[in-house]
């Protein structure tokens, strides 16, 4: 790992949970620098690390060895069953074993309120611990969506009405999901058939075929068993957000919904995956991923931000179907053309050939306040 590297990596923002829990009363100091940290890290990386308690931390553990053994015992299935539907009216519904040759990845979907089924008719068997490590995730994903609202001095109940209940009402399907992945196992049919980086250069690396990914989640929480998440910064480098994670940690990221809501004051997070040099891992890389989603017949519309008295562009204030936006398609290049993109001198210099409004986001951080500002629809949060 090369300096420049290690100084990114260090620079992200890294919280405990047990700081991030929002309490009755006045927010503590503690709460407000904890915030503070966790909204700066979202602004300038679109990610912060999560520290858990040590016995939730364990439990990821265990859920990720037990990842590990499933894949590696399962055979890969020729027939469609194994393979992901691309009907994005399922976004809602996917549940069990599938299976994305291009992108050298295989999945398990735990989804409460489905039972997934074998293609013989039976219940499948899942990997061990999915329903507490969905719990567990979804209490973090929710506090740190708190923190977000008190970030941009939103009500602490403006995120609701997109929720499901806690816990499922009968007859109610979770619209988040909890998904075990693995990447590149080698006795995966989808790896075999790919030209793999050549074994004399052990340094090349390799990423999935869709190196642009953006989740249309609100929040999505990922726990890895070794490294290769890498996000691009505002500068629009790639760095490696999971390559010093300690054992109690996650990574925790912003996605469209989140961003559509907020009127674009929460950029999503641009990522992808490492998929080469894992040849000689009998297990791939495993990882558990939760994807905190909006409800499909809750509407994003923004009125949260204006109610607040943010500005909002006009883009943000038709309001939306979730189960709509799910379907449309988001690329990239739509949200963030080259030509809008910020200087890589725009943060320290306050200045930006791009449209720049201000706003004022009051987040108390011990005597320092910060202020909030957007270049079109880039977030910054800067220090007085």
């Amino acid at each position: 790992m090369d300096d420049a590297e290690a100084h990114i990596l260090a620079s992200l923002g890294r919280v405990r949970l047990c700081d991030l829990a929002a309490a009755d009363g006045l927010p503590s100091d503690g709460y407000k620098m904890c915030v503070s940290a966790l909204t700066q890290s979202l602004a300038q990386y679109s990610a912060a690390v999560i520290e858990l308690p040590p016995a939730d931390g364990a439990l990821l553990r265990s859920g990720l060895d037990s990842a590990r053994l499933f894949f590696h015992q399962r055979g890969y299935g020729s027939g469609e069953d194994a393979l992901g539907s691309d009907d994005s009216r399922e976004w809602c519904k996917t549940s069990g074993y599938y299976a994305d040759p291009q992108m050298w990845l295989e999945m398990y979907d735990y989804r409460p309120g489905i039972t997934a089924m074998e293609p013989t008719g039976a219940a499948e068997l899942p990997p061990s611990g999915l329903p507490d490590i969905f719990s567990v995730l979804g209490k973090v994903s929710r506090d740190v969506l708190y923190a977000i609202s008190f970030s941009l001095n939103l009500r602490s109940c403006t995120f609701t009405e997109l929720l499901d209940n806690i816990p499922l009402r009968s007859q109610e399907v979770s619209s988040s999901v909890l998904s075990a992945c693995c990447h590149s196992r080698p006795s995966f049919e989808g790896v075999q058939q790919h030209s793999v980086a050549s074994q004399d250069d052990e340094q090349l690396l390799m990423f999935s075929d869709q190196e642009h990914q953006i989740d249309k989640t609100l929040l999505t929480l990922v726990k890895s068993d070794r490294s290769g998440l890498y996000i691009k910064d505002l500068q629009g480098g790639w760095i490696l957000v999971d390559g010093n994670l300690g054992p109690h940690d996650v990574v925790v990221y912003p996605g469209l919904a989140l961003y559509r809501e907020t009127a674009g004051y929460v950029n999503p997070a641009v990522h992808k995956t490492e998929v080469g040099n894992l040849q000689e891992c009998m297990f791939g890389r495993c990882s558990l991923v939760f994807k905190l989603m909006p409800r499909s017949v809750a509407r994003l519309s923004g009125s949260e931000m204006r109610a607040a008295g943010h500005g909002v562009d006009a883009q943000f204030q038709i309001p939306i179907l979730v189960n709509d936006f799910m379907q449309t398609e988001h690329s990239a290049n739509q949200l963030f053309p080259n030509n809008k993109e910020p200087s890589p001198h725009a943060e320290q210099e306050g200045k930006c050939n791009c449209r720049c409004t201000p706003y004022q986001v009051a987040i108390p951080s011990g005597q320092l306040y910060i202020s909030a500002y957007t270049y079109d629809n880039f977030f910054f949060i800067q220090k007085k």
